[in-house]
């Protein structure tokens, strides 16, 4: 069983209609690597007895253990999100974590990309700010597709918080969540970039549909990816038997 764990929020910044960014102080150091995320406990309980949580990545620097940042989009009708906008300066939240392995091996080296969709932007630039990804950033491509210049983040502040040492960074637009060209356009991308040389490893985050394809696609291109190359936000992949 998870142990529950607490944060202080010390600060909070409402970024257009619908994004809130959280600056938090743990009660104890998290333990975490940046690209992992935690489950927030809203403390709110359904009719059916479920309780609402809700993961987010750590969106900063894994070198701080005690003080870090969330970003969330509110989701209409969505109570986890809701409870999140709803937070004030000097509030605790409960969670657990840190989950998810979603960073690279070892001593990994060579071509890197990192390729995010919507708010899989949030994990991308955890991933970017662990300590064990600092010898990739000179080889390393962060494309982040959103639908719309509005979306999520403004540019600046997803520019702002991308590592200096970072290769290269690309933010372009995709079609809509469920558009029949969404997964064409981002297969198109990322053929674009294998063009251009070998990748030694690929992360992708985001839309759990496109997510899926690109794996495939990268392993069709004999790039070295499993299931933990990937974090899935929404359209969860279904699980196999």
């Amino acid at each position: 069983m998870a142990v529950a764990k607490t944060a202080r929020v010390v600060g909070t910044e409402r970024m257009g209609p619908d994004t809130m960014v959280l600056d938090l102080c743990a009660a104890e150091p998290l333990g975490f690597v940046g690209g992992q995320y935690l489950i927030l406990d809203s403390r709110i309980v359904l009719p059916s007895g479920k309780a609402v949580k809700r993961a987010y990545s750590f969106l900063t620097s894994d070198a701080e253990q005690v003080h870090f940042q969330l970003a969330v989009k509110r989701i209409p009708d969505g109570l986890g999100s809701a409870f999140v906008h709803g937070l004030e300066t000097g509030t605790d939240i409960w969670f657990s974590g840190p989950w998810g392995k979603f960073f690279p091996r070892e001593g990994a080296s060579g071509r890197t990309l990192i390729l995010a969709t919507d708010t899989g932007i949030t994990a991308a630039l955890g991933l970017l700010h662990a300590t064990r990804f600092a010898q990739l950033l000179p080889q390393t491509l962060l494309i982040w597709l959103r639908a719309s210049p509005d979306y999520f983040l403004p540019a600046e502040f997803v520019r702002t918080h991308v590592p200096a040492d970072c290769g290269e960074m690309r933010i372009e637009a995709i079609p809509a969540i469920g558009h029949p060209e969404r997964i064409p356009h981002a297969r198109a991308i990322l053929r674009q970039v294998m063009s251009q040389g070998d990748l030694a490893q690929a992360f992708i985050a985001g839309d759990g549909i496109v997510n899926q394809v690109l794996l495939d696609e990268l392993a069709a291109a004999g790039v070295t990816v499993n299931k933990d190359n990937v974090e899935s936000f929404f359209n969860m992949p279904k699980k196999s038997a």
